[in-house]
């Protein structure tokens, strides 16, 4: 078809008389037709189908446990010669007909000289795997690992299926240095205000048997206690118990340092550091109640099991002190009655969380004031037991724990009509004999200003007791309970801007990572704003950032020292400007620090099982030898691409020479 379009355009043009010979005349039709029918060609969008073949090399993987064990298991001069083989054996594998890759613990590198030795945790399952993800149905002929096979972190890498060789070049030394370190440091990372807190310190002992060290805990350089021993047994841990009193309000740090010994192959193991974060007050709830009752033994018994929470007692006409506010929940156990409360729990309710108990005696008042239900009682009860609602989200409970309630004896709940006031959740509902029905008994609001709960009833207490003696613990009664002690007693955050971190404390390799919240005067979710965030180190130095708040991803910060930060954030939102301040801690991940005894062992078995083989460093050339044993070769590949042919330019260039050939004749020859 285009050559039909090219020959037909050429035929019209120059079918007519010209002022030059008769062959021009068909030389220019020519040249004229094929131009037209490569242009009508090319706009047909033809494709060129291209396969390309090369030669992939044999790819050889150079894996080097860059940790710091590494280096702090030699003195520089040894550590010198260490590096000056890894060298060689780059060298050697360089001007082999392989292709070199060379990776470390976390990251490729271009060469050897760019391996620092620094990383303070060692993976070698991730590495292996890593290899085995990255170069999969590649030509991988195997990996070279030069290691003291000190594996600290993650999963066990003995046993990890591996579709190429892994060849073991062990470095290091495996007879035990002499040495004191800190192996863990166990605390409660949250403490309250004036709560003394234990710091229990592990120390592992290795060649200093009979000998006394001593185990300071300092603050600010300053020391704060300190405890001695003589070691008895040699590769043992010992432990030593410190009872601290936390000093400020925040995050807080204090240093544990073993004082050195004589000889000692390393102290950067002696000294680790432990950040606490000291709250400034308890949780606070109020059992206010008519008559002593056993549902507040019950109830009692769950909230103490709980740290940082304070439970306080009023039984009415009975307690003759006011207990001391202010209160994070008040729970009303068949309060109010007829009578009206007193005049401070009432005016202490209509600004608290609140958990009203009905019973099943006259409910008007308790009708009137609970923001929750009505409940219209007929002046009878009924004896019910739990159903929990499946479809309740505030909070979950235990799927293998509800079959206790199924034993539940019954407690006892008014019978008669409801109405349910607000938007509220039904918690529990109850449940006559073996029927559910939809009655609340347990029922959640949660207000704009404040959330309520209503039990329907009373005597709950024997559900404890059941359970307790049947399965010598009440976790179910606990966990329902308990949660929804937790929830109500939670007090909701309702700025409209709110900046936190993931973690209270972070290790120095990882990301800290700020949430954001920007919500608008309807409580809505909103995005890109700009924050600016200010961070300041224990020191005072600050660090100022600014970023746009979005829908998918958390801000990050990399690469800070271990310390106490303090961040402050700040944006404008509705014409003003919101501030939001929090604190987190960095702490430095000294895995390396603990162990510097090389085990080979794990070495032979990672290349015994990839059926590789187990060499020292400095017997490299067997490892070099038995990858020439396997024979690599290159593998031919070849990459099928279609393209279109108008990418070409060569086709541009036939174009402007058959319109400038007809042209030129033509002028030439006197006519255009």
């Amino acid at each position: 078809m285009c050559l039909v379009v090219g020959i037909g355009y050429g035929l019209i043009l120059y079918s007519k008389s010209a002022p030059w010979s008769k062959n021009l005349n068909w030389l220019l039709l020519a040249l004229r037709a094929v131009m037209v029918t490569l242009l009508c060609f090319l706009l047909l969008g033809p494709l060129l189908n291209q396969i390309n073949f090369f030669e992939e090399k044999p790819i050889v993987v150079l894996a080097i446990d860059d940790s710091a064990s590494i280096q702090d298991g030699y003195d520089s001069i040894q550590f010198e010669m260490v590096k000056s083989t890894m060298a060689q054996l780059e060298s050697e594998l360089n001007n082999e007909d392989y292709e070199l890759r060379i990776r470390g613990i976390n990251q490729y590198y271009n060469n050897l000289s760019e391996v620092t030795f620094t990383s303070q945790s060692t993976d070698l399952h991730k590495v292996l795997q890593g290899i085995r993800q990255d170069f999969e149905q590649q030509n991988l002929v195997g990996t070279l690992l030069i290691s003291d096979g000190i594996d600290n972190y993650g999963s066990s890498p003995q046993f990890l299926t591996l579709n190429y060789p892994v060849f073991s070049l062990a470095v290091g030394d495996t007879i035990p240095a002499q040495d004191l370190s800190i192996t863990k440091i166990n605390y409660n990372k949250i403490v309250y205000e004036g709560n003394q807190f234990p710091l229990v310190v592990d120390i592992f002992n290795n060649g200093y048997v009979g000998e006394q060290v001593f185990v300071d805990v300092l603050k600010n350089g300053t020391v704060l206690q300190s405890q001695s021993v003589n070691l008895n047994g040699d590769q043992q841990l010992n432990s030593f118990e410190f009872i601290l009193d936390p000093e400020v309000i925040g995050i807080d740090s204090y240093q544990v340092s073993i004082r050195p010994m004589a000889d000692e192959s390393s102290v950067n193991n002696n000294s680790r550091t432990a950040f606490i974060e000291v709250v400034d007050s308890k949780q606070k709830i109020l059992i206010a109640a008519s008559a002593p009752h056993p549902d507040i033994k019950a109830l009692k018994s769950v909230i103490e099991s709980k740290e940082g929470v304070e439970v306080s007692s009023y039984l009415d006409g009975i307690t003759e002190e006011i207990p001391e506010g202010p209160f994070d929940l008040v729970i009303l156990h068949q309060l109010p009655q007829l009578t009206d409360l007193p005049r401070w729990l009432n005016a202490t309710i209509e600004n608290t969380n609140t958990w009203f108990i009905t019973g099943v005696d006259d409910l008007n008042t308790v009708n009137r004031i609970n923001p929750v239900l009505v409940y219209n009682s007929f002046g009878q009860s009924d004896g019910v037991g739990l159903n929990v609602n499946p479809n309740f989200e505030l909070f979950q409970i235990d799927e293998e724990l509800k079959f206790r309630a199924i034993n539940y004896p019954p407690a006892v709940a008014p019978y008669g009509s409801f109405e349910i006031k607000n938007n509220a959740d039904v918690y529990l509902y109850q449940k006559i004999g073996n029927v559910e029905t939809n009655r609340p008994l347990l029922t959640i609001y949660n207000g704009d200003e404040r959330k309520s709960a209503v039990f329907s009833g009373s005597g709950f207490w024997k559900w404890r007791l059941q359970e307790n003696g049947q399965y010598d613990d009440a976790k179910l009664f606990d966990e329902i309970f308990g949660k929804l002690i937790q929830y109500l007693a939670t007090k909701d955050d309702k700025r409209n801007f709110r900046v936190s971190t993931t973690n209270e404390s972070y290790f120095d390799s990882e990301s800290v990572e700020l949430i954001t919240e920007v919500y608008n005067e309807l409580y809505e979710k909103v995005y890109d704003y700009n924050i600016d965030l200010t961070i300041t180190n224990s020191q005072g130095e600050t660090e100022e950032y600014n970023y746009v708040n979005s829908p998918t991803e958390n801000f990050k910060i990399n690469g800070l020292d271990p310390g106490i930060y303090n961040f402050r954030a700040s944006t404008s939102l509705a014409g003003k400007r919101e501030i939001a301040e929090g604190s987190f801690s960095v702490e430095k991940l000294a895995l390396e620090d603990i162990n510097l005894t090389a085990n080979h062992q794990l070495l032979k078995n990672i290349s015994n099982n990839s059926g590789g083989s187990f060499n020292l460093l400095e017997n490299y050339e067997s490892a070099i030898s038995n990858i020439e044993a396997l024979n690599p070769r290159p593998i031919t590949r070849s990459n099928e691409r279609l393209s279109p042919i108008i990418e070409n330019p060569l086709w541009l260039i036939i174009l402007v020479i058959l319109l400038s050939t007809e042209w030129f004749l033509r002028k030439y020859h006197g006519s255009y």
